[in-house]
C-alpha cells in the first residue's frame, strides 16, 4: 500500500509540474478611457472634442495627441503577448503620407472640457496642455509632453480610415509594465515621426462618432491553476491505509 501510495504521489507531482507551464489565453479590446490633444504654438487644449490633432499644418505649427486606457479588466499576473492599437484618421489637410509614432507617457495629464477643433479650444482646469500637464498649475519637466523613445511607428496615408500600430516589442513592453505597475499607466503620445513638413491629421475620440475612438486590442495569457488536482486519489488512497490499518 505504500508503495503504491509513493506511485500516485509520483504522478501528481509529474501531472502538476506538466500543467504548471499551461495558460489560458484570451483576446480584449478596449476603448480610450481619456484622450487629448496639445498645440505648439498656444496654451490650448481639446478636452471634449470629436477630434484628436497629431502632425504639423501648413503653417508649421505641431499638434501632438494624448490617449491612455484602463487596463484593470485585465488580471493581475497575466503575461502580455500581442498589442495593437487602432486609430481612426478622419480628416487630413493639405499634408502626404507620413510616418507617426507612438511614444509612452512617463507623468499623468488631464482631460478637461475643453472644445475646439484643429486649433485648440481655450484650456479648461486640469487640461493638457502644450506646456502644462494639468492646465494651468502643473508643469510638463518638457514643454510639448514628458514621455519615453519610440514604441511603435506606422505608416498612414492620404485615405480616412482605420490606422494600426501591430505588435511590436516595446509596445507589448508598455502594456505589460502598466499592468504590473498601474500607478505608471499614461498611456501613449502621438506624433509624427518627422515634424518637418505637413503632416496633420485629425483622429476619432471617445466623444466622436460612434466607433472611431482609439482602441487597443490586447492578447493574454493567465496560467491555469494546477493545485488540488491529486486530492481525490490520494485521499481515497489514504483512506484505504487506514482501512487496512
Amino acid at each position: 500500500m505504500i508503495h503504491r501510495y509513493r506511485q500516485v504521489w509520483l504522478s501528481c507531482v509529474v501531472v502538476v509540474v506538466g500543467l504548471a507551464g499551461l495558460s489560458e489565453a484570451a483576446t480584449v479590446t478596449l476603448s480610450s478611457n481619456k484622450d487629448n490633444s496639445i498645440y505648439s504654438e498656444s496654451d490650448a487644449s481639446n478636452g471634449v472634442g470629436p477630434g484628436m490633432f497629431a502632425g504639423v499644418t501648413p503653417n508649421s505649427v505641431t499638434r501632438r495627441g494624448l490617449f491612455a486606457f484602463d487596463l484593470s479588466s485585465i488580471p493581475a499576473g497575466a503575461t502580455i503577448t500581442a498589442v495593437k492599437i487602432d486609430l481612426t484618421q478622419t480628416k487630413i489637410g493639405p499634408g502626404q503620407s507620413a510616418t507617426f509614432e507612438l511614444h509612452p507617457l512617463s507623468a499623468a495629464w488631464g482631460e478637461g472640457t475643453s472644445l475646439g477643433s484643429g486649433a485648440g479650444g481655450l484650456a479648461s482646469t486640469g487640461d493638457a496642455t502644450w506646456n502644462f500637464r494639468s492646465y494651468n498649475t502643473t508643469s510638463w519637466t518638457n514643454p510639448g509632453g514628458d514621455f519615453g523613445p519610440t514604441s511603435a511607428t506606422a505608416a498612414l496615408g492620404t485615405t480616412n480610415g482605420v490606422y494600426s500600430f501591430t505588435t511590436q516589442p516595446a509596445l507589448v513592453a508598455d502594456v505589460q509594465h502598466w499592468l504590473d505597475t498601474p500607478a505608471t499607466n499614461f498611456g501613449w503620445l502621438l506624433k509624427a515621426a518627422t515634424e518637418t513638413g505637413v503632416s496633420a491629421r485629425e483622429f476619432g475620440t471617445r466623444e466622436g462618432t460612434a466607433g472611431t475612438a482609439p482602441s487597443l486590442t490586447i492578447t493574454y495569457s493567465v496560467p491555469e491553476p494546477a493545485s488540488g488536482l491529486c486530492l481525490v486519489p490520494l485521499a481515497r488512497l489514504a483512506a484505504r491505509r487506514r482501512r487496512a490499518m
